[in-house]
């Protein structure tokens, strides 16, 4: 019975903070100078911005809506899987083809900021492209179920997104799904063998995060699919 007691006792403490927001604050450093990528979800949102691609991904899982924004434009394209599969079956939907999987090698250890990390070099065949440096569990207080709705976000994107711009979403994955364990606190691009950029994690919160955040700001116009 004391053990029943104590475990349930850890699940309500736990709950609390698995319905908590989670902020994820980057510094990205490369062709264009430095930006600020960030990473916020909650229980049902995920939303990505990237400044260096110019773009912001909002993703609602209660009614499995994507929307890609491009703030320069004040535009955006709204997405469902009904949507994507019209798409993909109209002539040309299906664009070019996808480029080679990245295959991960472990290196060794490093230290972002605070948090230790394992590092690991990626190739495209025989080109590096790039280097990671991953942390998992008590290390970043984070697990892979903080991260649900990041990567349906991800698996809804892949039909209509460039490669080059999935592989930019951070999450927290597995060797299986993404070839590295955890999340990338580290992530050097190369191309012709050298680094391109540069980004890093430099803040991670847990608290509640606004549910306007995950809502197209006003004044932005839905462009044709």
């Amino acid at each position: 019975m004391k053990n029943i007691t104590l475990g349930i006792l850890a699940l309500f403490i736990a709950m609390p903070l698995h319905g908590q927001g989670i902020s994820i604050t980057m510094k990205e450093t490369g062709p264009i100078g430095q930006t600020s990528p960030a990473l916020q979800t909650d229980r049902t949102h995920a939303r990505l911005d990237i400044p260096s691609l110019a773009s912001q991904v909002l993703y609602d899982s209660a009614t499995k809506t994507l929307r890609l924004l491009v703030p320069l434009l004040r535009s955006y394209r709204e997405y469902t899987p009904a949507t994507i599969q019209e798409r993909l079956a109209a002539p040309g939907g299906r664009g070019q083809p996808a480029p080679a999987p990245i295959t991960y090698k472990r290196t060794g250890s490093g230290k972002v900021r605070e948090w230790a990390c394992t590092t690991y070099e990626g190739y495209r065949g025989s080109e590096k492209v790039t280097e990671v440096c991953a942390a998992e569990g008590a290390a970043i207080g984070l697990t892979s179920a903080d991260f649900a709705i990041v990567q349906q976000a991800i698996d809804m994107a892949k039909a209509i997104t460039a490669p080059e711009m999935i592989e930019r979403i951070p999450t927290y994955g597995s060797v299986a799904n993404q070839g590295f364990r955890g999340f990338p606190m580290r992530r050097v691009t190369f191309r012709n063998g050298q680094p391109e950029s540069t980004t890093e994690v430099v803040e991670i919160r847990r608290d509640a995060v606004p549910a306007e955040t995950f809502s197209v700001p006003a004044g932005f116009t839905k462009a044709p699919q």
